[in-house]
């Protein structure tokens, strides 16, 4: 089995609620193979917890627990974790959630996903009810606004190719409502539904060979975060500019996406570890949902690929990558 265990100790002092004999502990469980230096999500979230008060190495420990990106493991995973006994688990993604909710269903789990009601992972926004909360990057209902985008700053696009990882089902969600907008727009939408990074690389010499005008990326589910850099390349290379809902994807060498900053909403999750520590019931905490959703567009890949964005456009986008 791939499997790779880090551990981290980190902060915490004086929480009555927790026996003062022992450091409480946060599981970090997640399907995409850990990086050092840490990714942007996971960096995020250790800087919340050191806004805390939760200092590395003093009053608190952080078990890592990835399953390398092989989904096959994810059940042995979240079993084994749950298996060290901590007072949180903390996880991000639809796909890697449901694998922890059938390992337990008492332990807190925070998670930062998509659309948690798609997902399974709550039965309300506001009354979680059950051992998970968190928060919420809205990624199904903001797909007809970037096809919205697509059509504005790309209206000469007749084709544009969906891309999703068929294994989420936030993910087959959005792409279902991203291809329901461009049919309304009377946009051919080209489905390219993937459950492994094999079954990527084969729909990218498909899409090399029928030369989509737009692929539109769905960023729920592992294959996108994983092969983020591989996707803008491919994009550049072939001439086919690349929408998404993935903030990182655009600053890799995509040409568009209309995102949350999905990093400070994994900062924002801390706020319900600490509650938790101090006692709180994922289930009185209401999943809260991005309030601030940002257009960037990287000109130096429209550039590259020939597209010419109007002032009237550009001057709508909160980041422009020169």
């Amino acid at each position: 089995m791939r499997r790779r265990a880090c551990l981290a100790l980190l902060a915490l002092a004086g929480w009555p609620a927790l026996a003062q004999s022992r450091r409480p502990k946060i599981l970090y469980f997640t399907l995409s193979p850990l990086s050092d230096p840490p990714s942007r999500e996971r960096q995020a979230f250790l800087d919340g917890l050191r806004e805390r008060g939760y200092v590395p190495g003093r009053n608190i420990e952080i078990v890592y627990r990835t399953a390398e990106g092989a989904e096959d493991f994810l059940d042995d995973m979240a079993q084994d974790a749950v298996a060290q006994k901590p007072d949180v688990i903390v996880v991000l993604g639809g796909v890697p959630l449901a694998a922890m909710r059938k390992a337990t269903s008492t332990i807190p789990i925070v998670a930062t996903i998509g659309d948690p009601l798609i997902s399974g992972g709550v039965r309300s926004l506001s009354r979680p009810e059950g051992n998970v909360t968190g928060v919420s990057f809205l990624s199904t209902e903001l797909a007809a606004k970037r096809v919205q985008l697509i059509k504005e700053f790309l209206p000469g696009a007749k084709r544009v190719a969906v891309l999703w990882d068929s294994r989420s089902a936030t993910a087959s969600t959005e792409s279902r409502r991203t291809m329901e907008a461009l049919r309304r727009l009377e946009v051919a939408a080209v489905p390219f539904a993937l459950a492994s990074e094999a079954e990527l690389r084969a729909a990218m010499v498909r899409m090399r060979e029928s030369r989509p005008d737009v692929l539109y990326v769905v960023l729920e589910g592992t294959l996108v975060g994983s092969n983020r850099a591989a996707i803008a390349e491919f994009g550049l290379k072939s001439r086919i500019a690349v929408v998404s809902g993935y903030a990182f994807l655009t600053e890799a060498g995509g040409f568009m996406s209309y995102a949350p900053d999905i990093a400070a909403l994994f900062r924002r999750s801390v706020s319900y570890v600490d509650r938790i520590l101090k006692g709180a019931k994922p289930s009185e905490l209401p999943v809260e949902q991005a309030e601030t959703v940002e257009l960037i567009v990287n000109m130096k890949t429209a550039k590259a690929l020939g597209i010419s964005v109007p002032h009237a456009l550009l001057v709508r986008a909160d980041k422009v990558i020169e």
